[in-house]
């Protein structure tokens, strides 16, 4: 059985099913992960880290609405994957511990990429429009 299968049949679904159920506990895994970016052996997956973990903080804060529920608790169950130092292969085991999590990032981003994709599309349309609006305020 290989890390994703025991990924997807250990107890991180559950737990990610748990934790969308409470935006607060959804925005501390979103700042637990941004301390996750910056460790060295992540970083071939730090794009798609940082990507995830801004879309588990926005659909917690509410800025982000059209997420698949399917779809976000895959994502907080890799995030929080990554942030438990006792997954199936422990973070104190410096190299493999964080193989195993880049692994499970870059499997969670491929899985997930459409729905990713229509965030990311929403988020710039979003933020393109408050640039629109504020530069109308100022003239």
């Amino acid at each position: 059985m290989d890390i994703i299968d025991k990924f997807l049949h250990s107890k991180w679904l559950a737990k990610a099913t748990k934790c969308i159920k409470t935006p607060g506990a959804m925005t501390k895994l979103g700042l637990s992960a941004g301390i996750y970016i910056k460790k060295n052996g992540l970083k071939s997956v730090s794009e798609h880290l940082t990507l995830m973990t801004n879309y588990v903080k926005d659909v917690a804060s509410g800025r982000y609405k059209g997420y698949n529920k399917t779809h976000l608790t895959l994502i907080v169950a890799a995030i929080l994957y990554v942030v438990s130092p006792l997954d199936i292969i422990p973070d104190f085991l410096i190299v493999a511990g964080l193989v195993d999590d880049a692994a499970i990032i870059a499997w969670a981003f491929n899985e997930m990429s459409k729905e990713l994709s229509k965030y990311k599309e929403a988020i710039d349309k979003a933020q393109g429009s408050e640039k629109a609006e504020s530069s109308k305020a100022v003239k």
